[in-house]
């Protein structure tokens, strides 16, 4: 992850030549269509069961973040490694000098979880994102007195915030000290891992595949009971972000074999981010058990021509509810909103009784406020019998 205070795409974290030789690159070339109508929705049983079972956190902070709260995800914490904690066989230092005292370093954690940074919300994850002493990318004595380190930065940031489980942002599909690793993991230490997941430029479906299993079968292997947490983002290493179906993949995999995930540090800031906002908020309603509904789903094309809209302006939208049901259904009203900065009134309110397949057209006035904080939004299109999500970058 980045270090300190700034909050731009994720580096390729430090690692030793034994771990670079795990990770094969190859060509990924894999596009998706800008879809402002999202999938169909999961069986309401399957998503009630994954809501509860697949927990999704964020780590946003700074002017015009995404607000991935919006459509479902949980604000948590990482604190970076502002105190360039190294080790080496003669012990460990902090910026070149003595280690910090206890006050100090705990303060630092509590500034990290208040609102003018990440803003956690009640007993979520706090990760350490303290590379450089990560035992797995360390050896002999240097590995042991980084272990020691770790065992009293644990116990203060537990101090620091009582009631959130702790844990480690590292490379878990190496085995490089496992034992001292798994002693991490017991006697009330760390309470859950927090693997790499990056999509690196030219990876592969199956090369990310393989490495979030060996990073899985290790750390079920070291902590059973553990939850795992890995670390995506909606870009590449150095790249763009990712097209939507890459993001489907990743959510997937995630579902079917850990118990959540973090979205670390995420922007919108270009159409660009287009396929993996919607994607996103379409894993998020299946998750939350709030996907698109009812006979009528509603479609359009922004006059943008993709999803963006802007601020201090009201967009006009014309909207198309088609019934995909097999029966007529009954006569309804499209419903207003307004949240957050954006409102939503209808040209032609009254939908009337419409045949299997037949359509009714309006147009939707929508108003973004020049205050709207936000650069994403979810938007409801909701009338009395149906209710389709959208997902919008604002700029």
């Amino acid at each position: 992850m980045q270090r300190r205070n700034v909050p731009s795409r994720p580096r390729a974290p430090r690692r030793t030549p034994s771990v670079l030789r795990r990770i094969r690159r190859t060509v990924l070339s894999v596009s998706a269509a800008v879809a402002f109508v999202l999938p169909a929705a999961a069986s309401p049983a399957a998503a009630d069961a994954q809501a509860a079972a697949f927990r999704v956190f964020v780590n946003e902070r700074g002017a015009d973040r995404p607000g991935l709260e919006q459509f479902g995800a949980v604000r948590s914490t990482v604190v970076y490694d502002v105190f360039a904690f190294r080790c080496s066989a003669s012990g460990c230092t902090s910026n070149g000098g003595p280690l910090p005292s206890q006050a100090t370093y705990e303060a630092k954690v509590k500034e990290y979880m208040g609102s003018g940074q990440f803003g956690a919300a009640a007993g979520t994850p706090v990760v350490l994102d303290f590379e450089d002493i990560v035992v797995t990318a360390l050896s002999g004595q240097a590995a042991t007195h980084a272990f020691d380190l770790w065992k009293q930065l644990i116990a203060w940031t537990k101090n620091a915030a009582p009631g959130h489980p702790v844990g480690m942002y590292g490379y878990d599909w190496s085995t490089t000290n496992n034992n001292l690793t798994q002693q991490l993991h017991q006697n009330g230490l760390f309470d859950f891992f927090a693997p790499r997941m990056y999509w690196d430029v030219g990876e592969t479906q199956s090369s990310w595949q393989t490495q979030l299993d060996q990073a899985v079968a290790n750390d079920r292997a070291l902590a059973p009971g553990q939850p795992i947490y890995p670390y995506i983002h909606p870009k590449t290493i150095n790249g763009d972000y990712l097209p939507g179906n890459t993001w489907a993949f990743i959510f997937g995999q995630l579902k079917a074999k850990t118990d959540g995930l973090v979205v670390w540090e995420p922007s919108a800031t270009t159409a660009n981010a287009c396929n993996w906002v919607s994607q996103n908020s379409y894993e998020m309603g299946v998750i939350t058990a709030t996907s698109s509904s009812g006979p009528l789903a509603a479609s359009a094309t922004l006059p943008s021509g993709n999803c963006t809209v802007s601020r201090g302006t009201t967009t006009n939208i014309p909207v198309t509810v088609t019934n995909t049901s097999g029966s007529t259904t009954a006569a309804t009203q499209m419903q207003t909103f307004s949240s957050g900065g954006i409102s939503g009134t209808w040209q032609w309110y009254n939908v009337p009784a419409l045949a299997p397949g037949a359509s009714f057209t309006t147009t939707l006035y929508l108003d973004v406020s020049s205050s709207q904080s936000f650069s994403t939004a979810l938007l409801r299109i909701r009338t009395g019998i149906s209710d389709t999500r959208w997902a919008v970058v604002v700029r």
